[in-house]
C-alpha cells in the first residue's frame, strides 16, 4: 500500500455530493460550541412556538432551534438525505 492510497482512504468514505449540515445555510452555531452542536434554524420547537398562533410572531431564538443531528435522524425534518438543504452562499 503506498503512502498515496493511505491518504485517500479517509476521503474516499465520505460520498460525493453529500449535504453537510455545517454547509447549509440554515446551520447555525453558538460562538462557544463545537460544530457537532450546531443547531437548524429551518425547524423550531413547536411547543415553544405555541404563542405564534397567538400574536403572529415566530420565535427566532437559538434555544429553540432543534440540533442538526436531531433533524437528520427524522424524515419529517431533513432525514439522511438532506431534503431542506440549501448551500450557504
Amino acid at each position: 500500500m503506498s503512502i498515496f492510497s493511505i491518504f485517500l482512504l479517509p476521503n474516499s468514505a465520505c460520498k460525493v455530493g453529500t449535504k453537510f449540515c455545517i454547509n447549509c445555510k440554515f446551520y447555525k452555531k453558538d460562538f462557544f460550541s463545537f460544530s457537532e452542536f450546531g443547531k437548524c434554524n429551518k425547524f423550531l420547537y413547536t411547543d415553544e412556538n405555541c404563542n405564534y398562533l397567538v400574536n403572529g410572531k415566530p420565535i427566532h431564538n437559538f434555544d429553540h432551534l432543534h440540533y442538526c443531528s436531531t433533524a437528520r435522524k427524522f424524515e419529517n425534518m431533513c432525514g439522511k438525505e438532506g431534503k431542506f438543504y440549501e448551500e450557504n452562499k
